[in-house]
């Protein structure tokens, strides 16, 4: 019993590490894979507050982390990761993102209009770097 205990106690460590591991990278903007893929400190903070909870690999929100996974962008080649920057600025911009649904249930989520500005900027900035590289 006492081994039971203790070796669910490991891999719910390890399984939390694991967790942390990930999230950190993308905090740190030490995305490995695609050096192109580059996320300023002021556009990871709105993607962790706003975004990351459904966009992600480990998200339960099976909608959202079948359209966009944050965690993976940098995986992507050059010419899907930029459809997925257009999306993502066509997406705040018009006011897709975050959904209604989720705004009504947590308000916090709604971005304003400077992360708006921010995101889209970021996006569309990017797409053009990559493009003509």
């Amino acid at each position: 019993m006492k081994k039971i205990i203790l070796l669910s106690a490991m891999l719910f460590t390890a399984a939390i590490f694991i967790s942390i591991s990930a999230t950190e990278d993308i905090v740190n903007n030490t995305i490995p894979g695609n050096e192109k893929y580059v996320v300023p400190e002021k556009v990871q903070a709105i993607i962790e507050n706003k975004c990351f909870d459904c966009h992600n690999s480990n998200s339960k929100n099976m909608k959202g982390k079948m359209k966009l996974k944050f965690d993976k962008m940098a995986e992507l080649k050059t010419h899907k990761l930029i459809g997925k920057l257009d999306n993502i600025s066509e997406a705040v911009t018009e006011g897709d993102m975050p959904p209604k649904k989720a705004i009504k249930k947590y308000p916090d989520l709604k971005l304003t209009a400077e992360e708006i500005k921010t995101l889209s900027a970021w996006s569309n900035g990017l797409i053009s770097k990559i493009a003509g590289e």
